[in-house]
């Protein structure tokens, strides 16, 4: 259950200044709170940088070189696409474009390039981007792939000075075209086909790229900008009045399978509030934020940091799935929530995510993902005919190229690129720089009044607890750093300054941010934040444990057989019946290039922990680096051991059935088990029956 009193009222203490600056600059659309660097400027680095590098090894960095959907786009003049939503290429340009140039890799910028130059260079005289509807077509152009288009030339202009005019040129005639079909009512409704439902219930994703514009480079269109955030908006659906209240909002899984509990649309609406507020300055827009990640974290959260939703709304049980693209979704709305209102605990789920939920789902080389993970993962295999999964299919758990549906294989590389690109964000009416999702990374920029810095953070987070910062600047700032909600008021929390004895960490009440005076030259400082054990009960009385960001689960052991990767047939059929002239080696029902991963357990998974006997095993200290594949099982310095036994747990539809009430009684002698964190046990318990302690 999140603090919700307490976050509100802290949001409301910092909009305060905000507005309070706002009046005197800008009295249309209200300043963000904190800014983001622009892309490329922080870099991952020690295992994060290894952890890039593997992602544009895997399967990512290569998709459009082989994977049909991207590889021969209609985007690009192809002739493919999966559905009428017209988003494969468009979700792989949002993702491909931060890597690349956080890695500076020629061949990705390369990839993206190529695409940039196809899309701009046909764009139509009246300013339309993409392909088009058939010409016979009696439905309105889809503008819903475009919102995907957006936010890829987002990040491009900013990595690439030398393309910006171009871009920002591109955009404006686009959003012209864009303003003139809302206000004639050419948008569509959600009758039209799902492609407009979508669309309908998606709104916010073009408001966040019409608000960047109007920040950046309005070009004189303010009110024309404005004008069109309010029109999206209002001819969408009402997600802050119709959906998240405490009546509307579903409290258990869904049966009624709609636009509004689909998972990806929540995902991406958790931010339509934190967005909207800047041009309604309605308090209520905050407050509504906030009311609906308590109700949907409470009625469906996971201590992974997701919620559950395999494709719709699934309650608490722990069987029940979460899709991949969730995850992802959920990072970067959670991170645009953090901009706009500074709310600690929002930081802490962004983190969880990033550190469990994320790569939970996708195999340690990168190559395979899952689209619905689940919390208490017995296998991962072909269910079908009998499943747990809501609306999916049995092919869900599988780690391979396209289980279930094609849209997380092009959506699920935005996650880290993302991440590590709002790991640090300014303050630009007080010059300061603050690192809010902790990781190992580098940054050179220049702040206010220019102030040149770099800033190298060392440091083996989330694996360890110390966090090396080095930071050089040309003139005085102030620095800060985020201190988790779980570091919180622990004399173990602590600063030292160039191997001084440490003091205690002192964060603001109200931010939890603490702040360092940096001097012109190079101050290095070391933080050490407290990682104490959490057992949270759940659902029947089983646990699920926590230590700092990371999230722990008994691990299963199993084994692995792969096969060529499947294809999913309804892609492949509606891909079909929307080309019909393809050529078959576009939808081969098999492809060579990779290969999907059939997890069965070794052991009998059925077991109970007595949590009075958890123990923490800690070798981050005697380690300097993070072996390659950090997600890799195995490869983590903590962990942690209980004592165990088998219980009685039944199956039910190809899962484990919800946890039996605990305490349990023990069926086998008394064992010891090993916990590792969440996202390297690929077959494991995260919710944990209990036995009276021994």
């Amino acid at each position: 259950m999140w603090p919700l009193s307490s976050l509100v009222n802290t949001a409301v203490a910092l909009l305060s200044m905000t507005i309070t600056v706002a009046s005197a600059t800008n009295t249309t659309l209200l300043p963000l709170l904190y800014k983001r660097l622009p892309t490329g400027v922080v870099k991952p680095s020690g295992w994060a940088l290894d952890q890039a590098h593997i992602q544009a090894d895997g399967l990512p960095g290569h998709t459009q070189e082989f994977y049909s959907y991207v590889a021969g786009s209609i985007w690009t003049g192809g002739p493919i696409e999966y559905s009428e939503m017209h988003e494969a290429a468009p979700y792989w340009f949002n993702g491909i474009v931060t890597l690349a140039f956080q890695l500076e890799d020629t061949r990705l910028m390369s990839q993206a390039k190529s695409f940039l130059d196809y899309v701009l260079d046909h764009q139509q005289a009246d300013g339309w981007i993409g392909p088009e509807a058939p010409t016979n077509s009696t439905i309105p152009r889809l503008v819903w792939p475009r919102y995907l288009i957006l936010f890829g030339l987002i990040q491009y202009a900013e990595a690439a000075p030398e393309e910006n005019e171009r871009i920002v040129d591109a955009m404006h005639r686009f959003i012209a075209l864009v303003h003139e079909i809302w206000v004639n009512g050419q948008e569509g409704n959600a009758d039209m086909g799902d492609q407009f439902a979508y669309q309908y219930v998606r709104w916010e994703e073009l408001v966040y790229s019409l608000q960047w514009l109007y920040d950046n480079y309005p070009q004189g269109q303010e009110s024309m900008l404005l004008e069109t955030m309010q029109l999206v908006k209002s001819s969408g659906f009402d997600w802050k009045n119709d959906w998240f209240t405490d009546a509307a909002f579903p409290k258990e899984a869904v049966t009624n399978y709609t636009m509004p509990n689909h998972g990806v649309n929540i995902a991406e609406a958790l931010k339509s509030e934190a967005l909207s507020y800047r041009f309604t300055q309605d308090e209520s827009d905050v407050q509504s934020t906030f009311d609906r990640l308590d109700l949907l974290y409470t009625y469906h959260g996971r201590e992974s940091g997701t919620f559950a939703a395999d494709e719709h709304l699934a309650g608490l049980d722990p069987s029940r799935g979460t899709e991949t693209c969730d995850v992802v979704e959920q990072m970067f709305s959670l991170a645009t929530i953090y901009q706009s209102f500074g709310n600690n605990t929002v930081a802490d789920r962004v983190e969880k995510l990033a550190y469990n939920a994320l790569p939970a789902a996708i195999m340690p080389d990168w190559w395979t993902r899952q689209y619905d993970q689940q919390v208490n993962q017995i296998w991962a295999k072909n269910m079908t005919p009998d499943f747990p999964w809501g609306d999916n299919l049995g092919y869900s758990n599988v780690f391979g190229l396209e289980p279930n549906y094609p849209c997380c294989t092009v959506n699920f590389p935005q996650g880290y690129p993302k991440f590590w690109s709002h790991s640090f964000l300014t303050d630009q009416s007080l010059g300061t720089l603050m690192h809010i999702f902790l990781g190992p990374a580098t940054l050179s920029t220049t702040l206010a009044n220019d102030n040149n810095v770099e800033v190298t953070v060392d440091t083996l987070y989330p694996f360890g607890s110390t966090l090396k910062y080095t930071i050089t600047a040309s003139k005085p700032f102030v620095f800060n750093v985020r201190v988790p909600s779980w570091a919180l008021g622990s004399n173990r929390s602590t600063i030292a300054f160039n191997n001084a004895r440490p003091v205690l960490l002192n964060p603001d009440v109200s931010t939890s941010l603490h702040s360092v005076q940096i001097d012109p030259g190079m101050t290095q400082f070391d933080i050490t934040l407290d990682m104490p054990l959490q057992v949270e009960t759940r659902s029947s009385g089983a646990v699920a444990i926590n230590r700092g960001p990371l999230n722990y689960a008994v691990e299963i052991s199993h084994n692995d057989t792969s096969t060529f990767s499947w294809r999913n047939p309804q892609a492949l059929s509606d891909t079909e019946r929307l080309f019909p002239a393809i050529t078959p080696n576009y939808t081969t029902p098999f492809i060579h290039q990779d290969r999907d991963h059939t997890l069965l357990p070794t052991m009998d998974w059925r077991i109970a922990i007595d949590p009075t006997t958890l123990t923490v095993n800690d070798k981050s200290a005697q380690i300097s680096a993070m072996p390659y594949y950090a997600w890799a099982p195995g490869a983590q310095p903590v962990t942690l051991t209980a004592k165990a036994c088998n219980i009685e747990w039944a199956v039910v539809q190809n899962a484990a059935a919800p946890p039996p009430q605990s305490p349990n009684t023990c069926i086998s002698g008394v064992f010891n088990v090993t916990l590792t964190p969440f996202a390297a046990a690929k077959i494991r318990l995260g919710e944990i029956p209990t036995i009276t302690a021994l």
